[in-house]
């Protein structure tokens, strides 16, 4: 084990044995948003283009349907901004999370650029290092995912780095530059996850680095895989069968070109996809700051789910896939897809035969 997988280790086990616990049952309904960024309203604030669509999805999607709401992590800009400054401008946000607590539950997990917060004794509401759903003797491990790299945790590291932001940044109209921006540092803190969750024999559920990841594939790597399960199934195939696969197969490669072809896709030369047998056993919520909507990880009883919002008067990259089916908020621009989504028992197993 090397130095920094070994940190990884040393560091999460006690993240995961002091994480509160909860079982996870067929009524549960919960919503995972990761990486809010939320600043003060200017230019430099992430949370800014997608605050409409992020407010009404709670309000009218998620909170009617009963979902708990989980915050895993940046939710607030602390290293820029100051929280009264945060708070002044989002107030119905923050009035939201008051209803989540009071209504259905909601849980907030500390994150590298919101743990400021963790000083703050009478902010009205507990802040957990990790979180722990149990189904059965299986355990699903929500954290957020900063804490497998020693820059994150080190309070010396991060006084500079929000010194350097809310003083030098800030100013300067300089966007924030974190491991999301990074593939290499993006891919190795993955890396490192899915090394200790595989391990651990655990499903765990991140953010931090802003890729949606489900089953420990991205989505390109989730493409790639279908193809190929697809051809097999090609070849022993005949008649109206074969002509049905070879049209999936076709889709799936368009969407696999229009997805390298995007100037915002970038893919690292390294992948799990290329291990001899992926572990289903990390996801990654994605981020409520992407250019074009947000990402969150439902669960529902025993099913996860990855799941897409955007607003169609921004993108209509989605509706174009036709193996999607885009379901819109009633009386709003915004749509849901599901990109992806599988039985708990089916993917325990998996990292249980696989690890």
């Amino acid at each position: 084990m090397n130095r920094l997988v070994d940190f990884s280790f040393r560091n999460l086990d006690p993240v995961y044995d002091s994480a509160p616990t909860r079982p996870l049952t067929e009524d549960s309904r919960i919503i995972i948003f990761s990486d809010l960024h939320m600043g003060n309203g200017g230019k430099n604030d992430d949370f800014r283009q997608n605050a409409d669509v992020f407010s009404s999805v709670l309000e009218d999607w998620y909170l009617p349907r009963r979902h708990q709401l989980i915050l895993n992590g940046d939710v607030e800009e602390l290293l820029r901004f100051s929280l009264h400054s945060i708070q002044r401008q989002w107030r119905s946000v923050f009035d939201l999370f008051d209803r989540y607590r009071t209504d259905v539950g909601m849980d907030r997990i500390i994150g590298n650029h919101d743990y400021p917060l963790a000083d703050i004794p009478d902010r009205g509401f507990a802040l957990h290092d990790g979180l722990r759903y149990s189904l059965g003797d299986e355990n699903i491990f929500i954290f957020h995912g900063h804490q497998v790299h020693p820059r994150y945790v080190s309070p010396k590291k991060q006084r500079w780095i929000n010194f350097f932001l809310r003083y030098f940044a800030n100013p300067l109209g300089i966007g924030n530059v974190t491991v999301s921006h990074d593939s290499t540092k993006r891919f190795k803190t993955e890396r490192r996850v899915y090394h200790y969750a595989s391990v651990r024999k655990v499903l765990s559920i991140i953010g931090h680095t802003h890729r949606p990841l489900f089953e420990s594939l991205s989505k390109a790597d989730t493409i790639k895989f279908q193809i190929e399960l697809l051809c097999r199934r090609y070849t022993e195939s005949d008649g109206p069968v074969r002509e049905r696969l070879r049209g999936q197969i076709s889709t799936l490669k368009s969407e696999l070109e229009l997805l390298r072809g995007d100037p915002h896709f970038e893919e690292s030369d390294e992948s799990l996809y290329n291990a001899n047998l992926v572990v289903p056993c990390m996801f990654n919520s994605g981020g409520v700051i992407g250019e074009r909507g947000i990402t969150g990880i439902e669960i529902e009883g025993k099913t996860i789910r990855l799941v897409y919002w955007f607003d169609s008067r921004r993108s209509q990259t989605y509706l174009r896939y036709r193996r999607f089916h885009a379901e819109q908020l009633s009386g709003t621009p915004y749509h849901r897809v599901v990109i992806k989504e599988d039985s708990l028992d089916y993917i325990f197993a998996r990292i249980r035969l696989l690890s």
